[in-house]
């Protein structure tokens, strides 16, 4: 996509996340980021070298922090929705990242008559949580397509990452711990096995209400890496570990 102008019109913002490390431009009434895509960026670990697909990448942010945190990988940002494919340009463009992140506009599900079959190492989503018919759906397109599955169920993503992963690739994803059983199945029956998860707590004491999943597309032969990421204390404060990671600590 051609480069349009990289300041914020009236109806948006531009946000510093991981402590400023990078800057995104969003609606003001639209969908704006959350913790789960931060956090998300900091569990995938890619090697140097590797091509990586943000499907769904909105703002761009994860498809950003991953450039800025990696500076030996590239990415593509795929977006379906004008407005916010639109966003994202700017923000490579703001962030100075145009040697490394491409923005694509277009629909997952037509990954294939998009880009080269088995051409990505990873894929890395941060998909609608919420099935259709589940849940408030807001007026405002662009944040119902967001949140819910209009138009990108998991079913989807699975079946593109099968096709645009490498042999030995890697979908990195962010789902509700609720679903986890369904979202392992769902894992098993496209190919996939899991090798990393993180559970995600509000707080010591109550049940994960996220979880992040590194998913190999080849047969896994290791064994399953689980670990646990606790955002608050008893206290109601930022633990350690979660302010290291949203303040992008990570990220040199």
């Amino acid at each position: 996509m051609t480069c349009p102008p990289l300041s914020a019109r009236q109806d948006e913002t531009i946000d510093g996340l991981f402590r400023g490390k990078i800057k995104v431009i969003q609606a003001r009434k639209g969908y704006r980021v959350s913790e789960d895509a931060l956090i998300l960026t900091w569990f995938v670990k890619p090697k140097p070298g590797e091509l990586i697909l943000d499907a769904g990448t909105g703002c761009g942010v994860i498809a950003l922090g991953l450039a800025a945190a990696h500076p030996r990988v590239k990415v593509i940002a795929l977006e379906i929705q004008v407005g916010l494919a639109d966003r994202a340009v700017r923000g490579v463009g703001l962030n100075r990242l145009a040697h490394r992140v491409s923005v694509v506009r277009g629909d997952v599900r037509d990954g294939d008559r998009l880009f080269r079959r088995g051409s990505f190492h990873r894929v890395v989503s941060n998909p609608p949580f919420h099935s259709k018919g589940q849940g408030y759906v807001s007026s405002r397109e662009e944040k119902a397509l967001a949140r819910h599955q209009l138009i990108m169920p998991l079913s989807d993503l699975l079946a593109a990452s099968k096709v645009l992963l490498t042999p030995d690739g890697k979908l990195c994803f962010v789902y509700p711990a609720a679903n986890a059983a369904g979202v392992q199945r769902s894992l098993k029956e496209a190919g996939f096995n899991p090798s990393s998860m993180l559970w995600i707590y509000t707080h010591e004491g109550a049940p994960p209400h996220l979880m992040c999943i590194e998913a190999e597309r080849a047969p896994y032969a290791g064994p399953l890496i689980e670990d646990r990421l606790i955002l608050y204390d008893t206290k109601g404060n930022r633990t350690g570990e979660a302010k290291a990671i949203l303040n992008g600590e990570w990220i040199r």
